[in-house]
């Protein structure tokens, strides 16, 4: 948390980091967008449909063209969390960064029709505003399970599950520790651990078998460096 409590205030702004981050954050969603039609096919049946190449152009899914998916919404409320986590550390000097995320992940869950008892206490902020937000985009069974399972302790799962349901949203706590790494001109090993641990926490969230944490702390490294 130490690291974490330094990260906006001297670079929010900087034009060039907003718009790596505005980068990175379009460009995941635009790709799960774009792989949302197919997500649920085989290679063969996506050969037959459109090609050899696959998918080049949005195509309509979940009644429109270019929607986001579920990864992409747990992906802003992540990146919500974190940024609550900052301002949290840097008001107070002490916060515990995995629990911030976790009740915005239990904000997203509220968006896909879920409860939670824990909620009363969460639903508040500028995302959870967005009723665009509301909408179920084949969120993971896993994720969904999970978050409800939870008790109000926000404990990570005991689940076995090792899916990739923690490393696709966890692009912004490497871009948070980028912030750190750009204002002190190199990506030290503090930082790298910070991130790694902070990503494998945020997955542990809803996947509790190791390779479902460690892949998201990797993820989270390799968008920082």
């Amino acid at each position: 948390m130490s690291q974490l409590a330094q990260i906006l205030p001297r670079r929010a702004a900087d034009a060039r980091a907003r718009s790596l981050y505005r980068g990175c954050l379009l460009g995941g969603a635009a790709g799960d967008a774009l792989g949302a039609p197919v997500e649920f096919m085989s290679d063969s049946q996506i050969k037959q449909r459109f090609g050899d190449r696959g998918i080049e152009e949005f195509v309509p899914a979940y009644g429109r063209r270019g929607a986001i998916t579920d990864d992409t919404q747990m992906t802003l409320f992540t990146a919500e969390g974190i940024l609550r986590a900052q301002v949290r550390g840097s008001q107070r000097g002490i916060c515990h960064p995995p629990s911030v995320i976790a009740r915005a992940c239990l904000r997203w869950l509220h968006t896909q029709g879920c409860s939670h008892a824990a909620l009363e206490d969460c639903l508040d902020g500028w995302l959870i505003q967005h009723r665009e937000l509301f909408a179920r985009r084949a969120p993971g069974v896993t994720c969904l399970s999970a978050l409800k399972a939870c008790g109000a302790d926000l404990k990570p799962a005991s689940n076995d599950s090792k899916g990739c349901g923690g490393v696709m949203r966890v692009a912004p706590i490497g871009m948070c520790f980028a912030t750190i790494a750009r204002a002190s001109h190199e990506a030290d090993g503090d930082q790298m651990r910070e991130a790694f641990d902070l990503a494998c926490a945020a997955a542990a969230l809803t996947h509790g078998h190791p390779t479902g944490q460690l892949s998201s702390g990797v993820f989270a490294a390799v968008v920082l460096r």
